[in-house]
């Protein structure tokens, strides 16, 4: 099995990440297989094929006595999760790899940062639909901010509520549930390649004016107005500041798919506006069709949300609380529960 395995890696199709670094500490807990490193002379690389279920972890120039104390129970832990067919650990007298072969029904998101890799696994339920919910930005990205009232904490908040939420009835993956940045281009890959039923991005909105308020719901569409050209215009381009080229970021459905997840989008945003507005008492902003980059790349039906405007005094008194960030959670989740149960 162990030969089967490694020739298998001669047919990766996705591509090797590798950065400098040096193993602080790893584990595999709660179903999260967790390498944290520290800046040095040793390297890392990360594979991963999504048709032979297979992913590769490699940490070069490395003691692998100094991986010994951090990786005692490493292997039968991940085997008795049960989550994978196969677990083969390797080492040598400078590198160490981790191969595993995860079992079917089992999706998992990958982040991996100059100084952390960490992948999320999760059974997959049959006759249960998959969301991925993506709260925008992250990291070194805060997004919209005023004063203390920072998006990428708000999003991030109301995601986990949304997914504690939907874990009730659905299987749920999220791009995030860390302060980590995530590339725009891997955010959609994440929900193509677990097969997702729907795509939720969240997000919060900003105005030079202060009276600008309001909850709005986006779909993907080729065609826009000014105003949402604008708003995707300035989310697309943040990937562009941090070194990821929304323009590569293609439509991957055809035009007959590309209409009916349209008429499902608009179906589903509508369900989703009416509902936070009415239910927070925040001014219904309507639903907008614009050519979001992180929703062109996902085949399915896919929303983004702005919450409300952190640049509104209103608006960001109810952003920032906590009780109010889980009733948006809750208005969310009973609009894809009606969206679903139509």
């Amino acid at each position: 099995m162990k030969k089967k395995l490694i020739a298998a890696f001669f047919f990766f199709l996705l591509s090797v990440l590798s950065f400098s670094a040096q193993v602080k500490d790893v584990r595999f807990r709660n179903n999260t297989c967790l390498i944290n490193l520290n800046a040095g002379d040793g390297e890392y690389l990360v594979s991963a094929d999504e048709e032979s279920r297979l992913i590769y972890i490699e940490i070069q120039n490395l003691d692998s006595h100094s991986f010994e104390k951090f990786s005692k129970n490493l292997e039968y832990d991940i085997r008795d999760s049960n989550l994978f067919e196969d677990v083969i650990i390797d080492k040598t007298r400078d590198a160490v790899s981790l191969t595993l072969q995860v079992a079917p029904k089992v999706a998992y998101v990958m982040d991996a940062t100059n100084n952390r890799i960490e992948l999320n696994f999760q059974r997959t339920a049959k006759n249960k639909h998959l969301i991925v919910i993506d709260p925008g930005h992250g990291g070194k990205d805060p997004g919209a901010m005023r004063g203390s009232v920072v998006e990428k904490k708000i999003v991030l908040s109301v995601g986990k509520f949304l997914k504690e939420e939907l874990s009730k009835d659905f299987n749920v993956i999220m791009t995030r549930d860390s302060d980590v940045f995530v590339v725009l281009s891997q955010r959609p890959k994440i929900a193509n390649k677990s097969n997702a039923k729907l795509f939720v991005s969240i997000h919060a909105n900003a105005s030079e004016s202060k009276n600008a308020n309001g909850v709005e719901v986006f779909y993907f569409s080729k065609k826009s107005s000014p105003y949402a050209e604008r708003i995707a215009n300035f989310e697309n381009t943040i990937g562009e500041q941090y070194g990821d080229s929304s323009d590569k970021i293609i439509q991957i459905s055809g035009e007959l798919a590309y209409k009916k997840n349209q008429e499902n989008s608009i179906r589903l945003a509508k369900k989703i506006v009416e509902n936070i507005s009415s239910g927070l008492e925040l001014r219904n902003g309507g639903v907008h069709g614009a050519n979001f980059a992180v929703l062109r790349g996902f085949n399915g039906t896919g929303v983004l949300i702005e919450l409300g405007f952190v640049s509104n005094s209103y608006d960001a008194a109810i952003l920032v609380d906590e009780d109010s960030q889980h009733k948006m959670a809750e208005e969310i989740a009973k609009s894809i529960k009606e969206y679903l149960t139509r």
